[in-house]
């Protein structure tokens, strides 16, 4: 294990963000406020790996310009180059003209691995938005972080007053507030310009915690909640409303505060539910140290949450090797084998170079990808160990019913809102309140949304199963990687598994230390912006 974290320690990994058109797939739209549309064709690298001398990258430029059939002068460039030479990526697209047009962007170094080049969306001028059908509703502007001014002590008042002075005093967004304030459950509000979806899954997280301390009619067990944390006989109604200011939330959306200064939280993910990642759980854990019976269950489950920890600390590469190791899965050796491959592309030779030990070479081999020609070696590597990692901690350790013991006892009401539209109207039929009791009846450790041949989107994160649903009962959620196969189930033999399952207690307590820009206006895209 300390030889991981050594290794870790050394091995300066990217972080793992969202790298923008380098994850893009051709046909897919970019949209802006005036709905001019522009269609992404493809990214190209040159060189493939490593950068040009100062001196030869005009020449570079323009031969890839002549290989794509253009002059240099097509090409708009989102940054200067360095002054001591460069790699650069083109990315092309295509208007609502029938014309191509062509950015580029320069890179110290282009890396073999794409998705460590980062050429983000917010480099494309104009004001271009990725438009899939998730992307439209992420850009709506209902997410409550978008919008609220003043994100703690709210009363419902001072959430209405902060939609009109976003959008207006007679907006949709306001008229919808305030006939929801006026009445009660179900209500029938005018949609005007609301994205039904974002209307559900993001403005009512301001309706939920409205409707508890108004008093409207919300089904479901909110009640109980109120006796276990705010005391017996307590209600919503002195509460003030916060709200996570963080785009990205977290398992928890808004928070009820009453005057003693006792909280609740409340989680609002629209009619099915959300994944959790690694950090929910950990908050989960954290609050649960004030309750009694939650300290009762750290104890209960100690082994556990020294793995739920490991996780959070160690990350996207060393988790899944920590894991690993610690079931016997793979030797510290392999570990830095695998660590190794960081820098190799998709053309480099892995199978048969002695870079890999037998084992580890099987699990590559074993792993596959629609398009074997673009995976990145350490990504497939780590790939095909983290969900080897996932199935054998789902199928073999107490780490499911540790963590929905966790979720069903901390100080979190999940909410429900379920809506209908019509080409008028958005109806909010009902709210649900559900304090977990057994709520949540599984927790899976998950490797599809952050583990791919083809790139790496961050840590394991959780399916919450709820009610008794089975795993193909939880929606996706973006990140998964279309060019990917769903590996079979391995089973416990695959894995070289010991006969008698061993508890993580180690790997938790320790953590790895881990030029001006053209518009696409009438000017380049050849026609006049709508309105």
């Amino acid at each position: 294990m300390r030889d991981l974290l050594n290794l870790l320690d050394k091995v300066q990994l990217p972080l793992l963000e969202g790298v923008g058109l380098s994850n893009r797939r051709p046909g897919e739209k970019f949209k802006n406020a005036v709905d001019d549309i522009v269609t992404f064709q493809g990214l190209d690298f040159y060189p493939e790996s490593g950068a040009y001398p100062a001196d030869e990258l005009d020449s570079a430029i323009e031969q890839a310009a002549a290989d794509k059939g253009i002059t240099v002068d097509r090409i708009h460039w989102t940054n200067a180059a360095p002054p001591n030479g460069a790699g650069f990526g083109i990315a092309a697209f295509s208007g609502e003209d029938g014309n191509t047009y062509y950015l580029g962007r320069h890179f110290k170094n282009v890396s073999p691995n794409r998705s460590q080049n980062n050429f983000p969306h917010d480099a494309i001028p104009g004001g271009f938005k990725f438009q899939s059908k998730a992307g439209q509703k992420e850009n709506s502007g209902l997410k409550p972080s978008e919008w609220l001014t003043q994100f703690q002590d709210n009363t419902p008042q001072t959430i209405l007053d902060q939609a009109v002075a976003k959008f207006g005093d007679n907006s949709a967004e306001a008229n919808a507030l305030r006939t929801f304030m006026e009445g009660d459950i179900p209500v029938e509000i005018a949609r005007g310009n609301l994205n039904p979806g974002a209307f559900r899954d993001y403005f009512a997280e301001v309706l939920q915690p409205i409707a508890l301390v108004m008093g409207k009619t919300v089904k479901g067990n909110a009640a109980e909640a109120a006796d276990i944390f705010f005391g017996p006989g307590s209600d919503y109604s002195q509460c003030t409303i916060s709200f996570n200011n963080n785009t990205i939330g977290g398992l928890y959306d808004s928070l009820l505060v009453n005057p003693d200064g006792k909280q609740i939280k409340l989680s609002s993910k629209g009619k099915d539910g959300a994944n959790a990642s690694v950090t929910n759980l950990i908050k989960s854990v954290q609050e649960l140290d004030a309750v009694p019976t939650g300290r009762k269950l750290r104890q209960t489950y100690a082994e556990e949450i020294a793995m739920l920890e490991s996780i959070n600390k160690l990350g996207h590469f060393g988790a899944p090797l920590a894991i690993a190791e610690k079931y016997k899965m793979i030797t510290s050796e392999e570990a830095q084998q695998v660590m190794s491959l960081k820098n190799l592309g998709p053309n480099d030779d892995i199978i048969g170079t002695g870079v890999l030990s037998k084992r580890l070479e099987d699990m590559y081999q074993a792993r596959k990808a629609r398009d074997m020609s673009r995976i990145i070696p350490i990504e497939h590597m780590i790939s095909a160990i983290a969900y080897k990692v996932a199935d054998y901690v789902n199928d073999n350790t107490r780490f499911g019913e540790a963590a929905s013991t966790i979720l069903n006892n901390a100080a979190l009401v999940q909410m429900y809102t379920d809506t209908k539209d019509s080409a008028e109207t958005i109806t909010v039929t009902q709210l649900t309140a559900v304090y977990p009791s057994q709520t949540v009846t599984g927790v899976l450790l998950d490797a599809t949304k952050a583990y791919m041949s083809t790139q790496g989107k961050g840590n394991f994160t959780f399916k919450i199963l709820k009610n008794g649903a089975k795993p193909e009962d939880v929606n996706p959620i973006d990140g998964e990687d279309s060019l990917e196969v769903e590996p079979a189930k391995v089973s416990t033999s695959d894995l070289d598994a010991v006969t008698k399952t061993p508890r993580l207690t180690g790997p938790g307590a320790r953590a790895s230390r881990q030029s001006s820009e053209p518009d696409f206006d009438e000017r380049t895209l050849g026609r006049r912006k709508k309105g």
